[in-house]
């Protein structure tokens, strides 16, 4: 009769290993409730609380949605959820029925998540660019990045990411907006630090987008004369600024001065 050799494995560990893998499944779960309630005006509504908890109930009459009882009850589940990821705080209580009542107040990182920052900077609008249907569609193709030896972006539309965003408006001004979100962050801190542009009467902004950060740039440094340059339907939808838009191919580029080249140069994975 044969004999059966018990083997010892770390249950802990492989549990810990199990409970891990399932974490990175529904990795896109809380992303996609934050998108979700940012749409919905719920992390706005909770910053203009200014500290005070906010129960559903109340989130919802501010919306007038149609169906306020299944509105509150989503919104409570959604809220409740990001409450474990530190997006909202949640306070508990017992009502006068005897239920638990739930009420929501906003962290700190809301701050960087509404869309009325008044020129601080958001990051909503990035969040919202990385989670639209056209900028999730090139995801599916990584893939063939290793197979076909192409990017997601010509697999999924037939051709590289700039092309793409001239041809597609909406996704071109998400794109947009989305960078200047970023750099106004990103710029208010450089300038706070940098001491750099000091004594220089010209920059230039390769690959300026909207022109955000030159624009911030130049109304600290008044003598300073700048340049955005960047592609002509970007361009196009450029608000003016003290200096030039100047909107060309990025292989022809012929400045009639002799400014300082400002390179800020977003990565996207892939694109």
């Amino acid at each position: 009769m044969g004999q059966t050799t018990a083997v010892s494995h770390d249950t802990t560990d492989d549990e810990a290993a199990c409970m891990h893998a399932l974490s990175l499944l529904s990795g896109f779960v809380a992303p996609m409730t934050l998108k979700a309630v940012i749409e919905l005006g719920l992390i706005d509504e909770l910053l203009a609380a200014d500290g005070q908890a906010v129960t559903p109930e109340e989130l919802v009459a501010a919306g007038r949605w149609p169906r306020p009882a299944e509105a509150a009850a989503a919104v409570d589940r959604m809220l409740r959820f990001l409450a474990t990821h530190s997006v909202v705080r949640c306070t508990t209580e017992v009502g006068p029925d005897g239920k638990d009542r739930r009420s929501y107040a906003a962290t700190p990182v809301c701050k960087w998540l509404t869309t009325r920052n008044g020129g601080q900077g958001s990051m909503a609008p990035l969040w919202m660019m990385n989670l639209d249907k056209a900028f999730m569609e090139t995801w599916y193709y990584m893939k063939d990045a290793v197979t076909e030896g192409v990017t997601p972006t010509e697999k999924a539309y037939g051709m590289p990411l700039f092309e793409h965003l001239e041809s597609n408006e909406a996704s071109s001004v998400l794109f947009n907006q989305a960078m200047g979100g970023h750099s106004e962050i990103i710029t208010k801190k450089l300038l706070e630090r940098y001491r750099g542009f000091e004594g220089i009467d010209g920059l230039v902004d390769v690959g300026g987008g909207t022109g955000v950060t030159l624009r911030m740039i130049t109304a600290q440094h008044k003598d300073m004369r700048g340049v955005n340059y960047d592609l002509p339907h970007v361009i196009a939808q450029a608000p003016p600024i003290q200096g030039k838009l100047l909107g060309e191919s990025y292989t022809v580029c012929i400045f009639t001065i002799n400014p300082t080249p400002l390179w800020w140069m977003p990565h996207i994975p892939f694109c």
